[in-house]
């Protein structure tokens, strides 16, 4: 079976003097990896086309068994000048690549995921994005719409409105009260539902949660977080990944826990 897909580029090897091999996310068919022979030498079939973050239309094949999947040609989108000039970015797209291969996307949700990539990667090419926030916001996001969104209205133990708390007059919170976020049951937990093990939340940690749910890209150049509230988004969302998706940053790579 052969087909047409346009891909980016997430990592190249090379297995032999003249061929390589490529792991590829491609927009409608998720992760996957192929083969391109005589890639590392071709001017003609992959010109421009087998590096690390490249966009590229690819003509895929399989072998003659169906064993494995061919490159037989590449057509060059774009190559991200503007991320490869400055290294700090490549380090932020890097910690973006390594999240997409390791959540293994379904193929079917493939699509959003790429767009949200896609978005991600121009943001960041464009404009300036803190070093320090843009993995927590792409992840969190990217968690999100695998169908992770945590409720942040009701509470996940017993159902009331999750900040229906004793200082709570007439709908108004303390800007400085304290909420709690249940990681394993994924949402905010009320003040009557204290014997639940949760993390700290301030009032301003769980309007940003929820303002990446609805936010794009596009906007995050726009969010500027005290470090305190960094830090504290930074361990609920690594710790929900972890316990949702079985991933955990350790050593510059995903792994699975």
């Amino acid at each position: 079976m052969e087909f047409t897909e346009k891909a980016l580029v997430l990592r190249v090897g090379r297995f032999r003097e003249n061929d390589v091999w490529v792991k590829l996310f491609c927009a409608g068919r998720g992760v996957i990896t192929a083969f391109a022979f005589g890639g590392s030498r071709s001017r003609r079939r992959f010109c421009g086309c087998l590096d690390q973050l490249v966009l590229a239309s690819f003509r895929v094949g399989t072998s003659r068994r169906g064993s494995y999947q061919v490159l037989q040609e590449g057509a060059l989108l774009h190559a991200f000048p503007g991320l490869r000039k400055d290294p700090r970015k490549l380090g932020l797209v890097a910690h973006c690549l390594k999240f997409v291969e390791a959540v293994q996307v379904d193929p079917s949700g493939a699509r959003p995921v790429f767009d949200l990539l896609l978005e991600t990667l121009a943001t960041l090419e464009s404009g300036a994005v803190g070093a320090e926030m843009l993995p927590l916001l792409f992840k969190a996001k990217l968690t999100f719409e695998q169908g992770l969104s945590p409720d942040l209205a009701l509470c996940v133990r017993c159902g009331r409105p999750a900040w229906d708390h004793d200082c709570a007059q007439e709908g108004v919170v303390a800007a400085d009260h304290r909420l709690a976020f249940s990681v394993e049951r994924g949402g905010l937990v009320c003040g009557l539902c204290g014997d639940v093990q949760a993390e700290p939340l301030c009032l301003g940690s769980v309007r940003v949660l929820e303002w990446i749910g609805k936010s794009r890209p596009a906007d995050w150049p726009k969010l500027a977080l005290e470090p305190d509230m960094r830090r504290e988004l930074g361990r609920v969302v690594d710790r929900f990944v972890a316990w949702h998706l079985g991933l955990r940053w350790e050593n510059g790579t995903y792994r699975k826990i």
